[in-house]
């Protein structure tokens, strides 16, 4: 197979998982988070993954977590599957022998390889990052039965959901802990503005999450094959979902960042102005939003920071 050949078919792959993500977001198709999670990170592996062998294996775990609640009695508490999930992923206990899920300190960013952030990566080395270790405790409290929210802060993921009384609990995946909502808006510099706006600590409805996964499809697009008309319908069908998303923003900011390079150095002038405009008018929509640019630098600092406070308290919980 030629190196085009082999391009277009993992094209196909990338038009298939926005096909079925869009038929969840039109009401076509029943939403479903597992698949759409699957369905992005199998585009970008070029169908190397398998459905059935990450079905089986979410299938499995859930088992474990549904066993976890009878065998402690707790089948009387909404909350029961929730405790399940949190403990099985951040606790060394017998059902994930011995094994938690903790954050790859040492690859965690996406910028050289989209992979890292990937549910099936995770469950292969039970290391991740902020995207796939909250995408794996709602992918694996819905196949419970429970709900569970996915939240956004700046460059970062957690989980939201309601405890026994309905009040919201916040999870912080990378750190197997729960956070106050001072505590995030103090660490990550979430605003009252940016909640108020819907771009930051809100729990995300079911087609806004899908709406997330999209975003990771149309990044990864542009990662593998640059920007084009794929990246942009993308962006423009999950922006109808989640008009706030600025995840999404930055995305189709990048594709239209790319055509101006290219349009000047092609010296396109009615390309270079539509670019122009339409950047203009996304760098308005952040303004409008609250939306300020955190680098990865700051993010990196944090996570280290992070590291450092896990540490400590697992020194003095282990003396």
């Amino acid at each position: 197979m030629s190196k085009d050949d082999g391009n277009q078919q993992q094209k196909r792959l990338y038009e298939i998982a926005f096909i079925e993500m869009n038929n969840m977001l039109s009401g076509k198709k029943t939403v479903n988070f597992k698949e759409a999670v699957f369905l992005m990170e199998n585009a970008f592996s070029n169908g190397s993954l398998s459905y059935e062998q990450f079905n089986t294996e979410i299938g499995s775990i859930a088992l474990r977590l549904q066993q976890m609640v009878k065998t402690k009695h707790l089948e009387q508490f909404r909350t029961a599957m929730n405790w399940a999930v949190f403990k099985f992923m951040t606790d060394s206990i017998k059902e994930n022998k011995f094994t938690p899920y903790s954050y790859d300190f040492d690859n965690f960013m996406p910028d050289k390889d989209p992979s890292v952030g990937f549910v099936t990566k995770l469950l292969k080395t039970n290391k991740g990052n902020c995207n796939s270790l909250p995408f794996l405790y709602k992918i694996l409290a819905e196949e419970c039965g429970a709900t569970a929210f996915l939240a956004l802060a700046p460059i970062h993921c957690y989980i939201k959901h309601k405890d026994e009384k309905g009040k919201w609990v916040n999870l912080e995946m990378t750190s197997g802990s729960f956070a106050r909502d001072e505590w995030i808006m103090e660490e990550t510099g979430v605003t009252v503005e940016q909640i108020k706006s819907g771009i930051y600590m809100n729990a995300l409805s079911q087609k806004e999450s899908i709406a997330l996964v999209m975003k990771e499809l149309a990044a990864n697009y542009q990662f593998q094959f640059g920007v084009g008309s794929f990246d942009l319908k993308v962006c423009e069908t999950a922006l109808l979902y989640y008009p706030v998303s600025v995840n999404l923003l930055m995305v189709k900011f990048e594709h239209y960042r790319k055509i101006l390079l290219k349009a000047r150095e092609q010296q396109q002038s009615k390309l270079i102005t539509l670019a122009n405009n339409i950047l203009a008018e996304i760098d308005n929509k952040f303004i409008e939003l609250g939306y300020r640019n955190s680098s990865e630098e700051d993010y990196k600092n944090w996570i280290k920071e992070n590291k450092i406070s896990k540490q400590s308290f697992s020194a003095v919980n282990n003396k």
